[in-house]
């Protein structure tokens, strides 16, 4: 018998890692992480057991990409061993009755390259890929990385408000040009600062590059785990970009991030992304395997 039921209590949360965590070892979810997520973009986490036994693990929230638009981003884990039994199909339609209350139409996730299971599934589902994103690494014991900054430029902490203030001008440009599958939307000041200077936000390693008294380019890190640092975000100004300001950001962060012991800096890039590939590829960053971007309908209950 499947039963769903929400992710309630301490113990649901340990409950809903261990499975998340046991589909996808390689990217691991910290509880921290989860934490953040629930507490925004009225997020609904989900626990599927089969016989008892908790097999799956779903969630189905605003996509903070976009969280005015029609879309709801989910996303659906199912132990191996138990996938084709309707565990995830379950998982689905209680996901998919939360969206309808959110007053969300469509739902947009990403699956590994690599997950055939998944990837059939959403295809007949009705899913279509709208887009690819790489998972990156750079292992900081085999870079020694000294900033370059272009003339004229300083790299500082994006900690005042009107540092903050600066980056949130140059984002408005940024995110639009994101040639994202699904187009990213900056929204207002507060909710864009809310998204990424949250708890896990890494100030110290976090700046802004400033010419002239002006805000031209920012770079945001994260803590994902222990030993693991993770860029959530660079972007530079449309009239300052092709001067190497995203480069001098990101060796600024990494040699930031090594001299405080991080062991790693994760990224993700999307494939249409051509520029920024180029840079992390000329820092050292490492392909690790690849997301596919689908977007489909609701589950009909």
């Amino acid at each position: 018998m499947i039963v769903i039921r929400e992710v309630e209590s301490d113990a649901d949360i340990d409950t809903y890692l261990d499975v998340r965590n046991r589909v996808h070892p390689a990217r691991l979810m910290p509880r921290e992480a989860l934490l953040d997520l629930r507490n925004q973009l009225g997020s609904l986490d989900l626990i599927a057991e089969l016989d008892g036994v908790p097999v799956g693990a779903g969630s189905i929230g605003k996509f903070g990409g976009a969280p005015d638009s029609d879309l709801a981003y989910l996303t659906l884990r199912v132990l191996r061993e138990a996938r084709r039994q309707g565990v995830g199909t379950a998982l689905d339609r209680r996901a998919s009755e939360h969206a309808r209350v959110l007053g969300k139409q469509r739902s947009t996730v990403s699956v590994r390259h690599d997950d055939a299971d998944s990837l059939g599934y959403f295809g007949a589902r009705g899913f279509a890929e709208v887009g690819r994103m790489q998972d990156v690494r750079l292992d900081l014991s085999t870079v020694d990385v000294e900033p370059h900054l272009p003339e004229g430029v300083e790299i500082v902490a994006a900690l005042t408000p009107e540092l903050k203030q600066g980056a949130y001008a140059v984002a408005l440009e940024a995110d639009a040009d994101i040639p994202a599958g699904v187009p990213i939307e900056s929204g207002t000041f507060d909710r864009w600062q809310e998204w990424h200077f949250g708890s896990r936000t890494l100030p110290e390693l976090s700046f802004v590059a400033v010419e002239n008294g002006c805000v031209i380019g920012y770079a945001i890190l994260g803590r994902h785990t222990d030993e693991a640092a993770q860029h959530w975000m660079t972007g530079v100004a449309r009239a300052a970009r092709g001067r190497g300001i995203a480069l001098a950001l990101k060796q600024s962060q990494i040699a930031g991030a090594k001299a405080a012991g991080w062991r790693y800096l994760d990224t993700q890039n999307d494939l249409g992304n051509a520029p920024m590939r180029r840079v992390n590829e000329k820092l050292g960053y490492v392909r690790k395997f690849e997301w596919v971007h689908l977007t489909g309908p609701l589950l009909e209950g």
